[in-house]
């Protein structure tokens, strides 16, 4: 995998992160029950592919719009907001809100204005959001 791929992930990963750690904390499981550990759903690659793992099932979930999304217990909308993320790690380019909802921009995530900009903000940092 290139440096630039790996750059995109972990910059994901740490948006993933802030996101389960404000408002509604999408994306966290309160306790692993093996480690008793806190637990925050991350992207990876594996053999050349982007795959979600998932807080609450642990399942390696293919990161792809129009595949089966198994093992995914975040519903629809955070699945589009996955295969947002997959886009933007595979390609670079800005993919908020093309599988079909609002995106980060969207007012339906039900955190205050104040998180949802904290949230907003932190995107565009990372370079996600324009």
């Amino acid at each position: 995998m290139d440096e630039e791929k790996e750059m995109r992930i972990a910059a994901i990963n740490n948006l993933i992160k802030f996101i389960s750690e404000r408002g509604r904390r999408f994306f966290y499981k309160e306790r692993n029950r093996v480690t008793g550990e806190p637990q925050t759903a991350y992207m990876k690659c594996k053999n050349n592919r982007i795959y979600f793992v998932d807080a609450y099932t642990s399942k390696e979930v293919y990161a792809y719009n129009g595949f089966s999304h198994e093992g995914f217990s975040h519903g629809d909308t955070l699945w589009a907001l996955v295969c947002d993320f997959s886009i933007f790690i595979r390609t670079g380019k800005s993919s908020n809100g093309v599988n079909g909802y609002g995106g980060l921009y969207s007012g339906d995530w039900g955190h205050s204005d104040e998180i949802q900009k904290e949230i907003i903000d932190y995107a565009k940092d990372i370079g996600y959001l324009k």
